[in-house]
C-alpha cells in the first residue's frame, strides 16, 4: 500500500479512500463527486478528433497521449476538491473495442466503435471466428501501457469497454438475439457462455500483460481493494425482468465474483432490472445513467430505496435536490453525482453530506 498516502492530483486522497472503504461496509450513507462549469473549458482546451480519424498504423500511441494531456490538466485543476471524487482517467476507444479484440474486426465512428452482427443464424453466430491475435489487442494493450506509466501516482486508469457476457452476445448477434431467446434458448445460453469465454481471455490478457501502476483499483468512481473497474450491461435494458434473470444477471453476476466486485454500467431505461441487479450477489456498486424520457433517479427515489438498501448506488443530482430528498437518501447508499453552480455551492453541499449523510 505504498502509493495509498499520497496521489499527486487529489489532495485529500487519504482520507477520500477512508470513506470508500467504509461506505463498502456500511448500512447507510453517502459520497459525493462534485463538478463545476468551468471544468468544460479544460475538457474542450485539449482537442481529441474524432476516433475514425487516427491513423493507429501511424501512431499507435497519439490517442492515449492526448487523453492523458487532458486529464492532467483536468485534474490538477480539481486536486483541490474537498469531495469524495478520484482522477480515473477511462481509455476509450468506442465501445466495441473488446469485441474487436476477440473477433479481429472494428469499425470506429466519430466518438464509438462497433462490429457488424456475426453470421446470418444463432448456430454461426456460436461459431464466430476467435483471433487471438490481432491489431486491436496490440492497439489496446500498447495504449494501456503507455496511460497506466504515465498516470502512476497522478491518476488510475482503465480500458473502456468492459461488456457482460449477455452484452457481447447481443453485440455479435444483434437484435435477432431477442427473437432467439423466445424460439431457441438454449442457443442463446451457448452463445452467452462462449462469449463468456472469451471476454474471459480478454480480461484476464488486461490483468496478466497492464502492470498497475497505483494501490487497488476504481471501480466506476468508487475506490476497491479488488473489483472490476467498469462493466456494461446495456442489453438488459431490452429485456423484460424475468429474462434477464434467466440471460443475464447469473453471467453477470459470475463476473464479479471473479473479480471480486466492481462497478456496472446501467441506464434509466433499465428501472424494472432493479431487483435482479440489486440482487446480485457479488456486485458492489452500480449506476442509474440518465436516458431520455426516463424519469431522474433522484425523482423516484423511494422507488430505488430497495437496491441502495442492497449495494451502492450511483446517481445524478442537484445540490437543492439532495437537500430536499436527504430524508430518503438517508436510507440507504449512494454516490451522488452533483454539478454544482460555483465554488460557494460546492463546498455547502460537500459539507451538507458529510454532516447530513454521514456513513455509519
Amino acid at each position: 500500500m505504498n502509493n495509498i498516502k499520497s496521489l499527486e492530483f487529489k489532495e485529500n486522497f487519504a482520507e477520500t479512500i477512508e470513506r470508500h472503504k467504509k461506505i463498502q461496509s456500511a448500512k447507510k450513507g453517502c459520497l459525493i463527486y462534485t463538478f463545476l462549469p468551468e471544468e468544460n473549458e479544460i475538457i474542450n482546451s485539449v482537442k481529441i478528433p474524432a476516433l475514425e480519424e487516427f491513423d493507429f498504423e501511424k501512431d499507435m500511441l497519439l490517442l492515449p497521449k492526448l487523453l492523458c494531456d487532458r486529464s492532467e490538466k483536468l485534474y490538477r485543476y480539481r486536486s483541490n476538491y474537498l469531495d469524495d471524487s478520484i482522477p480515473v482517467l477511462p481509455l476509450r476507444y468506442g465501445s466495441g473495442i473488446f469485441a474487436g479484440m476477440i473477433i479481429g474486426s472494428l469499425k470506429f465512428g466519430a466518438d464509438t466503435s462497433w462490429i457488424e452482427p456475426v453470421g446470418k443464424s444463432i448456430d454461426e453466430t456460436i461459431d464466430f471466428t476467435w483471433k487471438k491475435d490481432n491489431r486491436y489487442i496490440d492497439i489496446a494493450l500498447a495504449g494501456m501501457e503507455y496511460a497506466t506509466k504515465r498516470m502512476k501516482n497522478k491518476c488510475y486508469v482503465y480500458l473502456s469497454g468492459y461488456h457482460s457476457p449477455l452484452e457481447l452476445a447481443f453485440i455479435l448477434r444483434g437484435s435477432d438475439i431477442f427473437i432467439d431467446i423466445y424460439n431457441c434458448p438454449e442457443k442463446v445460453h451457448k452463445l452467452i457462455k462462449r462469449c463468456d469465454e472469451a471476454l474471459r481471455w480478454a480480461y484476464d490478457l488486461i490483468e496478466k500483460n497492464i502492470q498497475k501502476q497505483n494501490h487497488g483499483v476504481v471501480a466506476g468512481y468508487l475506490w476497491m481493494e479488488k473489483g472490476l473497474e467498469f462493466l456494461s450491461d446495456d442489453a438488459a435494458g431490452l429485456l423484460s425482468a424475468q429474462h434477464y434473470a434467466e440471460f443475464g444477471a447469473p453471467y453477470t453476476n459470475a463476473v464479479f465474483e471473479r473479480f471480486q466486485g466492481g462497478f456496472l454500467h446501467i441506464h434509466t431505461q433499465a428501472y424494472h432490472q432493479m431487483k435482479n441487479i440489486s440482487d446480485m450477489k457479488h456486485l458492489t456498486i452500480y449506476n442509474w445513467r440518465p436516458d431520455p424520457n426516463t424519469p431522474q433517479a433522484i425523482d423516484i427515489l423511494d422507488k430505488l430505496l430497495y437496491g441502495a438498501q442492497k449495494k451502492i448506488v450511483m446517481i445524478v443530482a442537484d445540490a437543492e435536490s439532495i437537500k430536499k430528498k436527504a430524508g430518503i437518501l438517508s436510507q440507504g447508499r449512494f454516490f451522488l453525482l452533483c454539478e454544482c453552480k460555483n465554488k460557494k455551492e460546492q463546498d455547502f453541499i460537500i459539507n451538507f453530506v458529510r454532516e447530513k449523510l454521514p456513513i455509519e
